[in-house]
């Protein structure tokens, strides 16, 4: 196994571990193991330790998730439309879970708002805070029926669902989704959401 080779695979294993345990389930054994490094100390060496090995797995998945936002947001900021506004906020976890180690990747995300505050830096949390307050921004206009408060409530709805489908919540016995089901699952996702931003106000 090459030098490079080892700080991936731990990744990918302590991605696993981290999806289906949580960081207080995992061990550095058990990366290990699954990794298929038996260099005990491989974690220290390549990442500082546990700690850092998990806000390390945490920051490849949310900052897959924050550049693609912002890759959808930039041209929607001069020609918004609330169609394309959801769909820039839901397809890159629908993206993520339909990929190879998605299953894996879209847990940890949304596990992210499960640690502590004062580890929302480290883990991306505060990111992706900051960017639903940016696509909000750009909806607010479009929607002038909603006061600041409502909107975010909504947006926060928007983002549950897209959270609960990102663990399979909402698969109801269905096999995992691959490459092909982007597209259809999207839509599945930016219909409903579309249409509780448009509701009247409550």
């Amino acid at each position: 196994m090459t030098q490079t080779a080892t700080p991936s695979r731990l990744l990918d294993a302590a991605e696993e571990l981290l999806a289906q345990h949580g960081p207080a389930g995992t061990s550095v054994r058990d990366v290990l193991r699954l990794a298929g490094v038996a260099n005990a100390a491989a974690v220290g060496y390549h990442f500082g330790g546990k700690a850092a090995l998990v806000a390390a797995v945490e920051r490849r998945v949310v900052d897959q998730v924050v550049a693609d936002r912002e890759r959808s947001l930039q041209p929607l900021v001069d020609a918004p439309d609330v169609e394309g506004l959801v769909d820039g906020w839901v397809r890159p976890i629908v993206t993520l879970r339909c990929a190879g180690r998605g299953r894996y990747a879209a847990r940890v995300f949304t596990r992210i708002f499960d640690q502590p505050p004062a580890r929302w830096e480290a883990n991306g949390a505060a990111a992706i805070r900051a960017m639903a307050g940016r696509y909000c921004a750009v909806l607010a206009p479009l929607l002038p029926h909603l006061d600041a408060a409502e909107l975010t409530w909504r947006w926060q709805s928007v983002t549950a669902t897209t959270d609960f489908y990102a663990i399979g919540a909402l698969d109801f016995g269905a096999p995992d989704p691959g490459p092909d089901d982007v597209e259809r699952h999207v839509r599945r996702l930016v219909v409903p959401g579309s249409a509780l931003l448009r509701a009247a106000a409550s």
